[in-house]
């Protein structure tokens, strides 16, 4: 249970922000167990959207356009332009109105809202792929295979689309062999302009009924990884991956977009953790998680060759529209523009208008 806290700074926070030609004196911040927070109905404002309430359920949906955030008092779970996202700390409810911690706000909302705004993109002329496990460590298991043979499958057909559109792509492993995880990173690490990009499949024998995709990058300092409730003292560490924490966020976000967009599975969101191949590599990396070897659905599309050569493409077309943001400014196609490409318009025109940053968002990360 998150405690109620006092305004901090009187309630209000001294940047002045422009909206378009609108200019807004500051931000309300509050505390709430010893994390910084912002009205949601501010994040509105700022981003030029529409509010739309759902007492009974707790939710608040703010829409404009194309665009649309849905949150949940006292959920981590928070829906971005159709895509389930995790947050660092819940979404509060006090008097009515629902708050978002500002970590969240510039490290999740922002970067998933206006990723053309993110700078310090190094460019991206080689991608390493990274099949997971292999040799001794099989990975799990499905009735038809390891997981360490698909892994390595997908991770060549995403190598073949990428190579044909003109990429360099090495691989840390191209056979069956065991590769340590720190010497994972250490790979990508040696490389200049390199993006980090680890291919894993799931399972969960406690729930076979689990399934669907998610994605991983690495969790920003101060926060709890996705699979903990609180903060804990090794969340403070500043990990190496932490420097390129917003590329990682957008790489993770890109490239799941395009997995949702272009194949069917459920949606388990874009998560945070400290796995070690995201921890210590100094690159952009996430860790793709693509199904769930023991679930009778997931393992039958695993097993299709078709499946995983869709599957291949929709990575390879994810990593190539992050490319197009990292080097051009491009904005990404979402989910919907995957889906129903004749009906969903670009957000570039509307990103390029808003203003550059969230001030103060950078500040006071960690609790106190």
């Amino acid at each position: 249970m998150y405690l109620r806290g006092s305004i901090w700074n009187s309630g209000l926070f001294a940047a002045v922000l422009f909206l378009g030609s609108l200019p807004l004196s500051g931000w309300e911040i509050k505390s709430f167990d010893g994390h910084d927070y912002v009205p949601l109905g501010e994040t509105a404002t700022f981003y030029g959207l529409g509010e739309e309430a759902s007492p009974a359920s707790g939710s608040k949906k703010l829409h404009g356009g194309n665009r649309e955030i849905t949150a949940v008092r006292n959920s981590r779970e928070i829906i971005i332009d159709g895509v389930k996202h995790w947050l660092a700390f819940p979404v509060i409810e006090e008097g009515g109105r629902l708050f978002v911690s500002r970590l969240d706000l510039g490290k999740t909302i922002d970067p998933a809202f206006r990723p053309t705004l993110i700078g310090g993109f190094p460019a991206v002329t080689t991608v390493v792929l990274d099949p997971g496990h292999g040799g001794k460590d099989n990975g799990a298991r499905s009735p038809y295979e390891q997981e360490k043979n698909f892994a390595l499958d997908v991770a060549r057909r995403v190598r073949d689309r990428l190579q044909k559109s003109g990429v360099r792509v090495l691989m840390t492993r191209n056979n069956d062999s065991f590769i340590e995880l720190q010497e994972r990173a250490a790979f990508a690490n040696r490389l200049k302009n390199v993006i980090f990009v680890s291919i894993h499949f799931n399972a969960m024998d406690t729930n076979q009924s689990a399934n669907g995709f998610e994605v991983f990058c690495v969790t920003p300092r101060g926060a709890p990884s996705t699979a903990y409730e609180q903060t804990r003292l090794r969340d403070m560490v500043e990990e190496n991956g932490n420097e390129h924490d917003l590329h990682s966020f957008a790489l993770a976000n890109t490239v799941y977009h395009a997995m949702l967009g272009k194949t069917d599975m459920t949606d388990r969101g874009v998560k945070r953790a400290r796995f070690a191949v995201l921890r210590l590599a100094g690159v952009p990396a996430v860790l793709i998680e693509g199904g769930f070897l023991t679930n009778s659905g997931d393992a039958r599309n695993i097993a299709s060759k078709q499946w995983r050569d869709n599957y291949a493409s929709a990575i390879a077309t994810g990593i190539l529209e992050y490319k197009k943001l990292a080097e051009q400014k491009i904005a990404p196609r979402e989910i919907s523009s995957y889906r129903h490409p004749e009906s969903a318009p670009s957000s570039v025109a509307a990103a390029a208008a808003k203003p550059a940053a969230i001030p103060g968002v950078a500040l006071r990360e960690l609790p106190e």
